[in-house]
């Protein structure tokens, strides 16, 4: 009875609003309990933080993202002995982040679960880190670092044997460079991941790299081919509940109705994908098949062609509200960090000023006092300074995120004239070998690369690029990129 009446306790922190659209309490509670018993076993030492993970895996699994980013957060706020379970945990929050479309985090989290990964050197857990940072940073837009994280993936995985996984590799090359535009080689990679599940009889997966190799062919042009191979994807996707490729094969088999003229089929297609996004919570697909429809209507039916129109400023507004937090996240852990280390400082001084006073006379004392509110005075006037400037060139920059979204011309005409006058980021001071690692970093070079030029271990460039991220209070590479293009002019 007293474990009963804990577990019920644990299942009153669920927000009803997370499930009650999917389930009832009473199956939450039973899934939450099964999830309890599991995790009981396989992580004795890490039985809260287990749980949490097993019902995160589970709402993630059946499209409840919400639930499944409150309760892998939890899991992550916990202390974690088992340092598999903490890079589930982290690979697991990079899923959910990036389907919530907040980009850096999940670069965020994906990064530190190879860290992990790399330590414990088993080439099955390196291989699925590597695959997920390749996917995000094409997400992201960077595909030329995007293919060097899934080249090595690729090889890894081919020294293991597995087949399945192999075409699960092939099948992110192939979407890595379409993005590039690399046409003939993202089909080769799309033709092999095909192969391989074909003849494994893995259909599920099949319809997934019929949805890829679709989406090759419309870059190529060949509408009808594409056509042919989402026709045979989407009724497999639709009866497996895969609803995220589901969405992305109607957005794709939609795109080419508008193209060829046929308006209904398109609109059809595309109504069919939003109720799927927003099933789903998948704002990047959404925002695009809005935009199309706004398209579609404009000129027939104004009325739902503005609907459309103030949805898809709408969820460009998330998004971009969604990177500026990460931003704002950022620059806050900078100043917080250069305030506690001014802090810091100025204690020191306050130390040796009173252990002087113990020997000095007293005026000796009062002059120190005097000295120590200067310094005081001087440290405020200059974290006020750096708060301004950081705002400053946050909203400045998120301004310019927004104006290259799809809205009026002069709306961006406005923007552009508010973020014209110019303005200084902070000073931050990196070491030689620091700013060694940056400047390799923004060439698009990997750890192992920047190890080899510079003559150091793969670690001790982790641990530069770690002091790097405390330093200027940023995430990820992309991040640093940004910055040492804003102070240093580099990339």
């Amino acid at each position: 009875m007293r474990f009963l009446f804990t577990l019920l306790i644990l299942f009153a922190d669920f927000p009803q609003e997370m499930f009650s659209s999917y389930c009832s309490r009473e199956v939450i509670d039973s899934v939450y309990a099964d999830c309890r018993n599991s995790a009981v076993k396989e992580y004795p030492e890490d039985t809260e933080a287990g749980t949490d993970y097993l019902f995160a895996d589970w709402a993630y699994g059946v499209s409840l993202t919400d639930l499944s980013k409150y309760c892998i957060d939890k899991a992550l706020e916990t202390k974690i002995s088992d340092r598999t379970l903490k890079a589930d945990c982290l690979s697991l929050a990079s899923a959910v982040a990036r389907l919530k479309g907040n980009l850096s985090s999940a670069i965020n989290y994906a990064e530190q679960c190879l860290i992990l990964d790399r330590e414990s050197g088993n080439d099955e857990y390196i291989s699925s880190s590597l695959n997920n940072i390749a996917g995000l940073y094409m997400t992201y837009g960077d595909a030329s670092i995007a293919r060097k994280y899934i080249d090595e993936a690729i090889a890894v995985e081919l020294k293991l044997n597995r087949n399945d996984y192999l075409a699960i590799r092939y099948g992110v090359a192939s979407e890595i460079y379409l993005k590039s535009g690399e046409l003939q080689q993202a089909m080769e990679f799309a033709n092999k991941a095909l192969a391989l599940d074909s003849l494994d009889g893995r259909w599920n997966k099949v319809a997934v790299r019929r949805s890829q190799k679709g989406g090759v062919l419309i870059e190529m042009g060949l509408d009808n081919e594409a056509r042919a191979e989402l026709e045979q994807a989407i009724p497999v996707f639709r009866q497996g509940n895969n609803l995220n490729s589901l969405a992305i094969s109607l957005a794709q088999l939609g795109e080419i109705e508008f193209r060829s003229g046929d308006i209904q089929t398109a609109i059809d297609s595309y109504d069919e994908c939003v109720k799927v996004c927003i099933e789903t919570g998948n704002v990047y697909i959404e925002s695009r098949v809005r935009k199309d429809l706004w398209q579609l209507y404009k000129d027939d039916s104004p009325k739902v062609a503005l609907s459309h129109l103030e949805r898809y400023i709408e969820l460009q507004n998330i998004l971009n509200s969604n990177d500026s937090a990460e931003m704002m996240q950022s620059f806050n852990v900078k100043y917080e960090t250069l305030k506690k280390e001014q802090i810091i400082e100025l204690q020191k001084h306050r130390f040796i000023y009173l252990s002087i006073a113990l020997f000095l006379l007293v005026a000796l004392a009062i002059v120190s006092v005097t000295l120590a509110i200067m310094r005081n005075k001087a440290a405020r006037a200059l974290e006020e300074k750096n708060a301004v400037l950081v705002k400053a060139n946050l909203d400045k920059d998120r301004l310019l995120t927004i104006a290259k979204s799809n809205i009026p011309k002069e709306v961006i005409s406005e923007i552009f004239s508010i973020t014209s006058s110019t303005s200084v980021m902070p000073d931050v001071k990196l070491t030689k070998r620091e700013m060694q690692v940056a400047e390799l970093c923004v060439k698009g070079m990997i750890n192992k690369e920047i190890a080899d030029q510079l003559g150091i271990s793969q670690r001790t460039v982790e641990v530069h690029k770690n002091n790097l991220y405390k330093k200027l209070g940023i995430n990820n590479n992309i991040e640093l990129m940004h910055y040492m293009r804003k102070v240093f002019g580099k990339l």
